[in-house]
């Protein structure tokens, strides 16, 4: 209790000098000076009505001393002066620590514009300073931060318009669009963080090929089996398909940052889908993929992977888009320039073989005419007239290797000539040769498409030609049968020496032609020989009707 009372004065002591502290300047000035002043009223009526004797002084002495009128007017001026010095020391300070704020070094975190309460204005304004100060160093490191982010922005924009650059130069210097596609995975890898990286296209760049893996690059040690030089030209899965072609359809990036599926439907894709691509994206958390377009015209999509969710955003999507869109340039620049070159060889093509048909073929036309003139006149010797008629057969058998060679020179013109022509030209290309008998039988009672033609015409011409230069064979026996639609035949036999098809014949690839040949067509060939009893080739085919 006595604690308590003891601290009861000191509170309301303080609780009055705060009370005092929150009034403004000019009341505080003004009470005390009206303070000083009632003091000093009241000290003068309690001096006048006391005993003068009691004081040794005469009664009417206080009112004769000069300094009272002096002391009753000084005291309250210097109390209404006191909170003015002290609010002038109070500025003097808050002014040094703005001048320290003010200055060109920022000054610490903990350094403060001092707190001054002698007044309410002073109370105010240093709370406000405070605020300010406070406000104007979240600003600071907002600004620091927005800098050096920018910086940041700014190094990876540098980085990107370098990448950019190479890429740009480095594609302008390959010819071939594996070259190309090997060119932008690598450059793309120095610009953008990513798992693997991948190139789908169709084979050719024509929109009537299949979708094909044309590029892969990964930093993944383990492929699931699959040898890095395996993998371009293998066909896509399902699901990576139905992707390419609304990427190819809408022409517009595709994001999955967070790619879900099911677990039957990932155990069903497991089981049927048999595409070895399949294996590349199944650790894929995060994919994007941009359409390698120009002028609308898409030539592939460019994959990008990544082992984590939400990886990929607007930006990433942007850089992406821009690698893809130079990707595509030059891709359609290599096309273009191929395309040309092609068209230029087959204009030369069809150069040579105009002035093959206007001078070399019309000149064996005549000679042809005139030995067979001659061997046919009359009054010739025997001897001049079998002269006559193998210089005949010369010049046919030169003539139809001739028209072989019009047709090697454009084999646009294969397509147009019906099969039986085709196969006739080839019959007396080797027939002219002499030595050689060749028993022909060509029924082709159903059209046959173009490809199947030129097919079944380059597989009679690889063997009629090892007849002619191998087999040594007297007698050699055609025979193509297209007997129904849809289905034909061909059959070529001799009885030259024949050969062993187990061995093995450097430097020859007629064999192998023939069995391309006829892969590409879908058809089953047979060959039958052994070394003494000729050779046989079976080439059966079927088609969908023309």
């Amino acid at each position: 209790m006595s604690a308590t009372a003891a601290a009861g004065p000191g509170d309301s002591a303080g609780a009055l000098i705060g009370r005092f502290e929150r009034l403004t300047l000019p009341t505080q000035s003004l009470s005390l000076g009206l303070c000083a002043g009632l003091l000093m009223l009241l000290l003068r009526t309690s001096l006048e009505q006391a005993d003068a004797g009691s004081l040794a002084l005469p009664a009417d002495a206080w009112q004769t001393l000069w300094a009272w009128p002096l002391a009753l007017w000084l005291l309250p001026l210097l109390l209404a002066f006191w909170p003015l010095w002290r609010a002038s020391a109070a500025l003097r300070r808050v002014q040094a620590a703005a001048r320290q704020f003010s200055s060109e070094e920022e000054p610490p975190d903990h350094v403060q514009v001092p707190h001054e309460g002698g007044c309410d204005e002073l109370h105010r304004l240093t709370l406000s300073l405070r605020r300010a100060v406070d406000q104007a160093r979240r600003r600071r490191q907002a600004l620091l931060a927005m800098n050096a982010a920018l910086g940041l922005k700014l190094q990876s924009r540098t980085q990107e318009l370098s990448s950019l650059q190479d890429l740009s130069i480095s594609l302008a210097a390959q010819p071939s669009d594996q070259g190309l596609v090997a060119q932008a995975l690598a450059a793309l890898e120095s610009a953008l963080k990513f798992s693997s990286a991948s190139v789908w296209a169709r084979q050719n760049l024509d929109r009537s090929q299949p979708v094909v893996l044309a590029g892969y690059r990964s930093d993944a040690a383990d492929l699931a089996g699959i040898e890095l030089g395996d993998l371009t030209g293998l066909r896509l899965s399902r699901s990576n398909l139905q992707r390419y072609e609304q990427i190819e359809r809408d022409g517009q990036p595709l994001i999955e940052n967070q790619p879900r599926q099911g677990l039957l439907a990932w155990l069903w894709e497991l089981v049927t889908d048999d595409a070895r691509t399949s294996a590349l994206y199944r650790n894929t958390r995060a994919w994007m993929a941009a359409p390698l377009k120009v002028n609308n015209e898409v030539f592939g999509v460019l994959r990008v992977d990544h082992d984590s969710d939400d990886f990929f955003d607007a930006e990433r999507s942007r850089l992406l888009s821009a690698v893809a869109g130079q990707t595509a340039l030059a891709m359609s620049h290599a096309h273009a320039l191929k395309l040309q070159r092609e068209a230029a060889v087959v204009a030369e093509r069809n150069r040579i073989a105009r002035e093959l048909h206007d001078a070399v073929s019309q000149t064996l036309f005549a000679a042809n005419l005139l030995a067979g003139a001659l061997a046919q006149a009359s009054g010739v010797d025997p001897d001049t007239r079998e002269q006559a008629r193998v210089l005949e057969r010369l010049n046919r058998s030169a003539l139809a290797e001739m028209r072989m060679m019009l047709f090697e020179l454009r084999p646009d013109a294969l397509e147009s000539v019906r099969l039986p022509e085709l196969l006739q030209q080839v019959v007396e290309a080797l027939s002219g040769r002499g030595g050689v008998h060749i028993d022909t039988q060509i029924e082709e009672r159903h059209p046959v498409p173009a490809t199947v033609r030129v097919g079944v015409y380059r597989i009679a011409q690889s063997a009629l030609s090892n007849i002619g230069r191998h087999s040594g064979a007297g007698q050699v026996r055609m025979q193509w049968q297209v007997l129904q639609a849809g289905k034909g035949r061909l059959h070529i036999s001799d009885d030259g020496c024949g050969f062993d098809l187990n061995a093995e014949t450097p430097g020859h690839f007629g064999v192998a032609h023939m069995r391309e040949r006829a892969a590409s067509l879908g058809a089953e060939l047979q060959l039958r020989s052994e070394p003494g009893t000729g050779t046989e080739v079976l080439l059966e085919l079927s088609w969908t009707r023309a």
